[in-house]
Parts: C-alpha cells; sequence; structure tokens
C-alpha cells in the first residue's frame, strides 16, 4: 500500500477502517507519506469465516 500512495505522491491520509483490527494512526504513520494529495482509503473484510480477507480501496476525497 506504500508503495500505491507514494506513486499517487499522497501527502495526507483519510483512513477508515471496518471489520479489520486495524489502528488508523499507527497505520499513518508508517505510511510515511510525503507527497502533495490528500485521498482516503478504505480497509474493509471481505468475505466471511476462513475465506475473509482483508482488502484496501484507494479512493478520492468526495468533497
Amino acid at each position: 500500500m506504500r508503495a500505491a500512495l507514494a506513486a499517487r505522491s499522497v501527502g495526507a491520509l483519510e483512513i477508515l477502517v471496518r471489520g479489520v483490527d486495524v489502528d488508523p494512526d499507527a497505520l499513518r504513520a508508517r505510511m510515511r507519506l510525503r507527497g502533495t494529495e490528500h485521498l482516503a482509503v478504505v480497509i474493509a473484510r471481505l468475505g466471511s469465516g476462513a475465506a475473509s480477507r482483508a482488502t484496501a480501496f484507494i479512493c478520492r476525497p468526495s468533497r
């Protein structure tokens, strides 16, 4: 995810977490963002039971 954000020159990131045990503040610090763009990442659990997995969606701001 860090490489994808760097390729998009992201400097500010809003992180939304749904159904996954992730601390948004800790994840944001680990990304070491240095760009100028503002984006959002939605991290969600897809599937159920043993087949579930966490997936991250990189999104443009809507406003």
